[in-house]
């Protein structure tokens, strides 16, 4: 076959012997197959779509319970510190009422210490009282306090009863009481000479306030941290 008689056969014109209905069938079953496959595909899609939203909706299921049951927790730990307000309020009120009672707190071993070292050595003490007035005030309002005789407000008082080489020396412990710091306004209640004794000795009475900066402050600066 010559290469002329192969472009004649290809020019020759091409005759479909098919009956139509056989095409139309074909593309028929064509179409019917591509609908098929998609088909396929959107139940794939729907299932795939189905099992995720089933796990999302799993998911936050246990998420919930979990939020749930931390939530009973906490309600049940609330529950436990129901109390503390009140406790709170009870340490106040213990706290205000301590640092009320120990305001008018008086060191009485400071000033029991310096009179061992201040005391003239002329004289010698036979016995002392020593009286908190504003602790006394402070457990009973209707108790007042005495100020001195020049007006000054006091926490208390001490007397003393002792004895004395002299006048001078009886004078030389009221100017030992006036050097003694916290106390205030010293007085000689009584002065008489022991007449029975061999040597010249003069036994005496006095007192002595003790002022406001006599109070310890203690607990106050025990609050402060000082």
């Amino acid at each position: 076959m010559t290469t002329l008689t192969a472009s004649r056969l290809a020019e020759m014109p091409k005759v479909n012997l098919l009956p139509p209905e056989i095409e139309e069938a074909s593309r028929l079953r064509k179409l019917q197959a591509g609908l098929a496959l998609l088909l396929l595909m959107v139940l794939a899609l729907v299932v795939m779509l189905f099992l995720w939203t089933s796990g999302q909706v799993g998911t936050a299921e246990d998420d919930l319970a979990t939020a749930q049951a931390e939530g009973s927790e906490l309600e049940a730990k609330k529950a436990t510190f129901a109390k503390v307000p009140a406790v709170l309020a009870e340490v106040d009120a213990a706290e205000a009422a301590l640092t009320t009672a120990m305001t008018p707190e008086i060191r009485w071993s400071f000033y029991l210490n310096d009179l061992s070292l201040g005391i003239p050595s002329s004289t010698r003490l036979v016995s002392l009282t020593a009286v908190n007035s504003a602790a006394a005030t402070q457990l009973d309002p209707a108790t007042l306090v005495p100020p001195t005789q020049l007006g000054t407000p006091t926490m208390g008082n001490i007397t003393y009863s002792g004895m004395a080489t002299d006048m001078d020396a009886t004078a030389a412990w009221l100017v030992s009481q006036m050097r003694q710091e916290g106390l205030v306004a010293p007085q000689l209640q009584t002065a008489a000479e022991l007449a029975e004794l061999p040597n010249s000795v003069y036994s005496f009475e006095s007192t002595v306030e003790v002022g406001l900066e006599g109070a310890s402050e203690r607990y106050t600066r025990i609050q402060e941290g000082s």
